[in-house]
């Protein structure tokens, strides 16, 4: 005796052995007969289209981005060209105001005190008053910050003061100072004689004294 088990609910084999009957499955089994598209299968494909939309934007996207920044990079490679051309022009220009500095230098190094003396004897008669005289001139420093003592006999104390006031108003000289005044002893009919001792600075081009004004202080 043979016992059959149907293991396909709602298909019955017929009778005496005969084929199983269609079960409406299609041509690629996944559409059910009279119920369409399978909704998992629905899903799949409404999540895969949306992946590829979304691929195909963000690869726009990044497209876009990418011929930005060729554009931006472009844009920077010719400022960075230009600014090295305008740094070149300044090195050169720094280069050569150096060199015309160093020559400038060097003129006044060979000059040195080469006009000291005759700016200080100028200056020296152009202040001496008619009743003052010079007896002696020592040089107490060297250049460049020349200063020298000057000795000299006047009529009166009122000319030594003339003097001094006059050195110190004169363009290449400062730091007047009476470093001593005495009064000569005479015989009887002689006219009065006053000794005196002055200090003197040499200011090359006068620069001492416009710091001086510069700063508000007298000369």
């Amino acid at each position: 005796m043979i016992i059959e088990v149907d293991l396909l609910p709602g298909s019955r084999r017929p009778r005496g052995g005969g084929p199983l009957p269609a079960t409406g499955t299609g041509r690629f089994g996944w559409v059910g007969r009279g119920r369409g598209l399978d909704p998992g299968l629905a899903l799949l494909l409404a999540v895969w289209l949306a992946a590829s939309a979304a691929a195909a934007i963000l690869w726009l996207a990044q497209r876009s981005e990418a011929a930005a920044l060729q554009t931006r990079l472009r844009e920077a490679a010719a400022d960075s060209a230009r600014l090295a051309g305008i740094r070149t022009i300044t090195d050169s220009i720094a280069a050569q105001v150096a060199e015309i500095q160093g020559r400038v230098a060097l003129v006044e190094q060979l000059d040195g005190d080469r006009f000291v003396w005759p700016r200080i004897m100028d200056q020296l008669s152009r202040a001496l008053p008619q009743s003052a005289w010079l007896v002696s001139i020592r040089q107490l420093s060297p250049a460049p910050d020349v200063s020298i003592e000057v000795r000299g006999v006047a009529a009166s104390p009122i000319a030594i003061t003339e003097f001094a006031q006059a050195l110190e108003a004169s363009e290449h000289l400062s730091g007047v100072k009476i470093a001593g005044s005495q009064k000569q002893s005479l015989d009887a009919g002689e006219i009065a004689r006053q000794d005196f001792a002055l200090t003197v600075g040499f200011d090359k081009g006068g620069q001492r004294r416009r710091t001086a004004r510069a700063n508000g202080t007298p000369d």
